[in-house]
């Protein structure tokens, strides 16, 4: 019998505790994810900080005089990381959207957005190793941001200094990203992220994509072509997938991990699907929920589980 899917944590557990931040990473930690996916950023001064958003988010961000940012907030890549260090990201604005979409995340004080290298020392002090999808932020249109080729060394050379490459994957939705990685960090991991122009209109997937590096595939052809790449894991948006293109990626040797599952109905309906593993904002639900899947299915603990 197949082991049951992995759960990772999405920048932590955001229903929990605010995202990308050092708490919340160590939460997910704790309810027993077997992996967690960060976002990183650079400064203007060439540090990789654990962050989404290219700018900061009037929504979660709070100036050092402790009031939330009245609109969108400079850009990461405009600031250095002692200028960061000034604002704090410990909390939602009341009434926002994100307040509404995350009611119960608790508040932490004077929280600061965490380097990589500090995301890293707490993945260390960790008895309990988890998997990494580290997720590079970089877009194939922007012209303010370093290259591909500049960005992974920054990063690659950042796991290496900290041993971290054997449990990671390098995590990106432009393909830039991870055709530099494969040119120069053959031993790290590549995972492609994916998301279908038919179903979101910010979709990376559609013919002439600049988010793809040349490739032009029909969505039924995207498995062949990253396994011939050398991908190692496929993830795509949860509703591009069905069974069919499910097991077709498996066939041709890629792990499938999908995002960003959420709700329980889904979280539950996409475990008895059977992908590699999944990425959620409330790992603690997807764990309980997995336990009930796997009883439910009379699954035998294999190997892979118990060492999960």
């Amino acid at each position: 019998m197949t082991a049951m899917p992995k759960v990772f944590g999405h920048r932590g557990a955001p229903v929990a505790l605010p995202e990308n931040t050092l708490e919340g990473f160590q939460y997910a930690i704790d309810t027993g994810a077997d992996g967690l996916e960060l976002d990183l950023l650079l400064t203007r001064d060439g540090i990789p900080v654990v962050t989404h958003n290219p700018r900061l988010s009037g929504d979660t961000t709070r100036n050092s005089a402790g009031e939330w940012l009245q609109s969108e907030g400079p850009a990461i890549s405009a600031l250095t990381l002692e200028e960061l260090r000034q604002f704090d990201v410990g909390g939602i604005r009341p009434g926002s959207d994100c307040a509404r979409k995350t009611p119960h995340q608790a508040v932490l004080p004077n929280c600061r957005i965490p380097t990589l290298t500090e995301f890293l020392l707490l993945m260390k002090d960790n008895s309990t190793e988890v998997e990494l999808l580290v997720e590079l932020k970089h877009s194939p249109t922007a012209s303010d941001q370093v290259s591909a080729d500049t960005f992974v060394q920054i990063v690659a050379d950042e796991l290496r200094r900290h041993g971290m490459v054997e449990q990671s994957y390098l995590h990106a939705f432009n393909w830039q990203i991870l055709s530099a990685a494969a040119r120069s960090y053959p031993q790290l991991r590549r995972s492609h992220l994916s998301l279908n122009r038919s179903t979101h209109t910010d979709g990376t997937l559609f013919p002439g994509s600049p988010w793809l590096d040349g490739l032009d595939p029909e969505f039924a052809a995207l498995p062949e072509l990253l396994s011939q790449s050398g991908a190692a894991i496929w993830s795509p948006y949860f509703r591009d997938l069905d069974r069919e293109s499910l097991m077709h990626a498996q066939e041709q040797g890629l792990k499938v991990m999908t995002w960003t599952v959420n709700d329980k109905d889904l979280l539950r309906a996409e475990l008895q699907l059977g992908v590699d593993g999944i990425i959620t904002d409330d790992p603690k639900l997807a764990l309980a929920l997995r336990d009930d899947v796997s009883a439910a299915q009379g699954h035998t603990p294999t190997l892979e589980d118990q060492l999960q």
